[in-house]
């Protein structure tokens, strides 16, 4: 599951969208209003013993309700839809670009992990040679250059090991950022991948690119315009009617 800085801020744009879907939905029902008080007053009493306090209570009421006869209103409601249908496919499309990256960032890192597991048998081997080579020296079968080939191998193949080390960490460090944790809280174990990743087939129908994210987001974008100039257009065609 994603949950870094980046989908929490589209995240918080949807619920933006749709918050202002119900805003624009109220406008379609009457509006009541009320602004009740009370207030106290002192009157000169002429009467011995008797109270010259006096309380008034007001509750005025008020209502108001534009009819809709245009349209307006309502075209102004399926505009707040479709731009907050916008917003949802724009949340999923982050999600889906941030998933790709882990998976991409997963495969790499246990890609590294196959590094390392044959760089660390090329050591031993490596090893192994030099104890030989050594052994022929001391025989008197190889020489001086042959230990020192036998022994710059060994070496700059543990200083791979060291930088692949270096960059595993990289990997795990993403992927700890992308799923919104610190890095020290995520450690991800060694594993060698065995099987090789699933086909991508060559052809798809073209009907998968409705299923995108992105596009879904244009074409509600596109609808929720189309609204705003038919909204436009109303209000234009009432005020030259004087309505």
């Amino acid at each position: 599951m994603i949950s870094n800085q980046n989908v929490l801020l589209a995240e918080a744009q949807f619920r933006e969208a749709r918050a202002a879907t119900n805003i624009a939905k109220a406008a379609l029902f009457p509006v009541i209003g009320s602004a009740p008080s009370v207030s106290e007053s002192r009157a000169a009493n002429t009467i011995p013993n008797a109270s010259g306090m006096h309380t008034a209570l007001s509750l005025p009421l008020s209502a108001s309700w534009e009819p809709d006869l245009w349209g307006n209103i309502r075209r102004g409601v399926t505009a707040a839809t479709a731009t907050a249908q916008a917003s949802a496919a724009q949340l999923e499309n982050a999600r889906l670009l941030y998933q790709a990256l882990i998976a991409e960032d997963y495969f790499l890192l246990h890609g590294q992990d196959g590094q390392y597991d044959l760089l660390n048998r090329t050591v031993t081997s490596y090893k192994e040679y030099l104890t030989l080579t050594k052994n022929r020296y001391a025989g008197g079968v190889a020489s001086d250059l042959d230990v020192a080939q036998a022994e710059s191998q060994l070496y700059t193949t543990q200083s791979e090991l060291q930088d692949l080390g270096v960059t595993r960490a990289q990997y795990e460090h993403a992927i700890a950022v992308l799923t919104g944790k610190p890095p020290a809280e995520l450690t991800i174990p060694n594993l060698v991948l065995q099987n090789p990743p699933p086909a991508v087939p060559i052809g798809v129908p073209s009907a998968l690119l409705e299923r995108r994210p992105d596009i879904a987001a244009a074409e509600r974008q596109m609808a929720a315009a189309n609204e705003q100039v038919d909204r436009k257009s109303t209000r234009l065609n009432s005020s030259h009617l004087g309505i």
